[in-house]
């Protein structure tokens, strides 16, 4: 009785541990799209891809020709998205020999960009500007970094009230 009571207690912890998890289906690509007709059907699709699949759900249940899934979620500099005081995003992450970051802020200020490695070291300083306004993007040459983690810090300092906003990105290079 008591073997049967322990196995009883494994199977239900094992089984409440395999409902915990949860996946969310996403696509990540720097050009596609997704329509969907007023619940007659859908089409999504993504670069290099030869044909037109339409992808049929049901509830949490989603049928789809490989890796795609019905999400319009596109990454890209040209969707910068505003967050409280500005917008940070760099682009594409992970790098192997370039990387490209471009902000934007609602009021003028000055700019500082800082690369620092997995421990906090600042391992180089990449922009220190005036900025006026506009989406401003530049372009890092990653390859003198070693292959690893790193995190590209934004300070923004506003004019109208002194305020220091900071941004803290991570992204990763691949030699």
């Amino acid at each position: 009785m008591k073997k049967l009571y322990i196995t009883l207690l494994a199977v239900a912890g094992a089984v409440s541990f395999a409902a915990a998890q949860s996946l969310s289906p996403q696509v990540i690509s720097s050009t596609g799209g997704f329509s969907n007709n007023g619940g007659n059907g859908s089409l999504s699709y993504t670069v290099g891809e030869m044909t037109m699949v339409q992808t049929f759900s049901s509830g949490n249940v989603i049928l789809t020709q490989g890796f795609q899934q019905p999400n319009d979620f596109t990454v890209g500099l040209l969707d910068i998205t505003k967050d409280d005081f500005g917008s940070f995003v760099m682009y594409p992450n992970p790098a192997v020999d370039n990387m490209s970051y471009a902000f934007t802020f609602p009021e003028s200020g000055n700019v500082k960009v800082a690369v620092v490695n997995n421990i906090g070291q600042t391992m180089s300083d990449v922009y220190n500007s005036a900025y006026t306004n506009g989406k401003t993007v530049e372009t890092l040459d990653v390859t003198n970094y070693a292959a690893g983690v790193y995190f590209m810090n934004l300070t923004f300092t506003g004019d109208k009230d002194g305020k220091v906003y900071t941004i803290s990105k991570k992204f990763q290079v691949m030699n």
